[in-house]
């Protein structure tokens, strides 16, 4: 698997490092680490903090001013199969807007999955997958059954039902009704099963992202889907199921990274 991971200043870097160590000796063959051309520095400093096997192909990437522009060159240049990142800014002060407003810009547009690590690190034991059900829902499965089996972790499957439109999950282009989106869900479940992650489904009602972020307590990572799922655009209805998920991504998936207390991971 090809990794890259930001290396340069950032909160709670060392819990990143810290975080993605056995990530890194689980799975990493190739390994790019990514900062700005003004903190390259940091990145021997990843190294010695990471020791990466002899083995794994150990890439450098040094290019832009900021954050967003060293991350966005790396992976337009060689697209990993997964990217960490931690939080690149605080939370909503009036000195850190700008640099804020960049960073959820940039989890906006990013093409491949990726790993926001902030808040509560702990090893990974248990695994949370907030899911709307759909068939898309199982594209989350070869990456949450490798964490699973690595880390022995136990995987929980949760559906929120509610009257909210939701979207976030990316999994599901219209709201199903329930039949469709309970074998959905239980698919899934099965799915996860068969590849040799203890997974159980829980199913609850209530407000998406309070119940989400509650459930979070009991959890070291939560996964969530991606704004990525493809609609047909050239009919009016396409070009408004675009608007509504890049609405639910602002209104959604932005809320969960934003206000999640452990790392969140976005297929």
């Amino acid at each position: 698997m090809h990794l890259a991971l930001y290396a340069g200043n950032s909160l709670q870097r060392a819990e990143l490092l810290s975080f993605a160590a056995p990530l890194i000796t689980a799975f990493a063959e190739r390994l790019t680490l990514i900062a700005p051309v003004s903190e390259a520095a940091m990145l021997d400093d990843a190294i010695t903090h990471l020791q990466p096997e002899p083995a794994v192909q150990l890439r450098r990437w040094c290019q832009g001013d900021n954050f967003a522009a060293a991350i966005l060159t790396a992976i337009a240049a060689d697209r990993p199969d997964l990217l960490l990142i931690p939080a690149l800014a605080p939370r909503a002060t009036p000195l850190s807007w700008r640099r804020r407003q960049l960073e959820f810009d940039l989890l906006g547009s990013l093409p491949v999955p990726f790993l926001r690590v902030y808040g509560r690190i702990t090893p990974i034991r248990r695994i949370l997958v907030a899911s709307a059900g759909g068939a898309g829902s199982l594209r989350c499965v070869p990456l949450v059954s490798q964490l699973a089996r690595a880390f022995q972790a136990e995987v929980t499957v949760l559906h929120v039902t509610s009257q909210e439109v939701v979207y976030f999950d990316g999994f599901t282009e219209l709201p199903p009704s329930d039949e469709p989106t309970t074998s959905s869900l239980q698919q899934l479940a099965a799915t996860l099963n068969a590849q040799g992650s203890t997974t159980r489904l829980q199913i609850v009602q209530g407000l998406v992202e309070e119940t989400v972020l509650a459930e979070c307590q009991h959890y070291d990572l939560l996964v969530i889907g991606s704004h990525q799922t493809e609609f047909d655009t050239t009919v009016p209805a396409g070009r408004w199921l675009r608007l509504l998920q890049r609405l639910s991504l602002q209104d959604v998936t932005r809320d969960l990274l934003d206000r999640s207390p452990i790392p969140v991971l976005v297929i």
